[in-house]
């Protein structure tokens, strides 16, 4: 049984204390310590893509500088706030000495955590994305003001804590013109907010209203430095609108003094991992934005199913040649982290535009894989049993797909990585 949100705070009372884990469950965690004037030293954070960095004007400190730390507060506690990573942290922690330091995990308080995918559409095609793949139909729309605060409303009834919520899935939530008024929403609940988009928008009024509203983090999706590299890989989007609008972010946010974490997410491919890499990864220090790397995946889950079948299509067949580690090398570099659990399943709900209700964030098409027609008439107990019931589930479990698509073993990914060739021989 879940522990109570006054039992954390009750808990965390006159100490210092340390978040571990810098990104949205962490920033929706300090969100509410601060607002019951709790004392944040910062964040440890294991990424150094985040570390250097302030994350929502606090620091964040690698695992290492954690025995100095607890030299200078022996009351400090250390709230783990990456559930996926519980055990491995706590192991960490032994290692370092620090066995007896006081911890508490944030999943004893917390167990669902929410996405809502605001809108059903997207301004580009990406290849490795299911708006590019093509293959079914999906109802597409946006989901108006009125249900929005419906389903907030719903969730922070239904849960003890909500410290979170990310405005995205497969969508483009800066196409929806009332993105403004969610974050104003989701701020007066007290909840942090989680963006993701691709930013070949050119909207700079909507720029800069979201950036004064300071959503705590926005993930930038892109491919390349170069045209020639990016517009294979974010078809039909403009790298250079893009990078002109990580100029636009940065003065909206020394203008507004906004504490939005930049994280651009680079999506790894054949033909882009050397200098545009490189290029990109300058063009972040100059911004001071965090950098990090993620090899592509072929999304969504039912066509990464049909292709480890046999049954792939040639968009598909293509996709799967250009990408540093092929379907098959990462399920066969993942198969020692198969589990029985999947965190996809049974630790998010998604909620598409429409209200209904996927079996987890990973699958696209409707048809077998939605748990729920409107997630306003049913329960969290009757979403999560017919989760159980998703015949989908068994064939991902089988393959081991959620380690391959959480990336478990970043080690053999990078060895098998480094084996290719690179193609990324632009200059210009």
């Amino acid at each position: 049984m879940l522990k109570t949100k006054s039992t954390l705070l009750n808990a965390l009372s006159g100490k210092s204390v340390l978040v571990w884990g810098a990104r949205m469950t962490g920033m929706g965690l300090q969100r509410l310590l601060r607002s019951h004037s709790n004392d944040i030293l910062g964040f440890i954070d294991s990424d150094p893509a985040m570390q250097s960095k302030p994350v929502c004007g606090l620091e964040v400190f690698a695992p290492d500088s954690l025995q100095d730390i607890v030299k200078k507060h022996p009351d400090v506690c250390i709230i783990i706030a990456v559930s996926i990573k519980e055990s491995e942290i706590l192991e960490q922690l032994k290692s370092l000495g620090l066995a007896n330091v006081e911890t508490i995990l944030y999943s004893d308080y917390c167990e669902s955590f929410y996405t809502i995918d605001i809108m059903g559409s997207c301004n580009l095609k990406c290849p490795s994305c299911a708006h590019g793949a093509q293959t079914g139909k999906y109802p597409q729309g946006r989901m108006s003001k009125k249900s929005f605060e419906k389903v907030v409303d719903k969730i922070i009834s239904e849960n003890e804590l909500v410290t979170h919520v990310s405005l995205y899935s497969w969508g483009e939530p800066m196409l929806h013109k009332d993105l403004p008024d969610f974050i104003r929403y989701l701020h007066s609940k007290n909840i942090a907010v989680a963006l993701s988009s691709n930013i070949s928008i050119d909207n700079d009024k909507l720029l800069a209203e979201v950036i004064s509203l300071s959503p705590e983090y926005l993930k930038i999706s892109l491919s390349g430095f170069y045209p020639e590299a990016y517009n294979r890989t974010h078809t039909g989007g403009d790298i250079n609108l893009v990078k002109s609008n990580l100029y636009r972010l940065k003065y909206y946010i020394e203008k507004y003094k906004s504490h939005t974490f930049i994280d651009v997410n680079y999506h790894l491919y054949k033909d882009n991992n050397s200098l545009n890499l490189m290029k990109m990864q300058e063009l972040c220090d100059e911004l001071g934005f965090s950098l990090s790397s993620t090899y592509s995946l072929i999304m969504p889950l039912e066509r990464c199913i049909n292709h480890l079948e046999g049954n792939s299509d040639p968009k598909t067949v293509s996709l799967n040649q250009s990408l540093l580690v092929s379907v098959e090398e990462g399920v066969e570099a993942t198969k020692n982290n198969k589990s029985d659990s999947c965190p996809f399943r049974e630790n998010q709900i998604n909620i598409n535009w429409d209200l209904t209700v996927p079996v987890c964030c990973t699958v696209f098409e409707q048809s077998g894989t939605t748990v729920a027609k409107d997630f306003l008439s049913v329960t969290t107990e009757q979403i999560n049993k017919a989760k159980g019931k998703a015949e989908i589930c068994k064939k991902c479990m089988a393959y081991g797909l959620p380690a391959y698509n959480m990336g478990f073993n970043k080690k053999r990914w990078a060895e098998i990585a480094s084996e290719k060739i690179s193609l990324d021989r632009q200059t210009k």
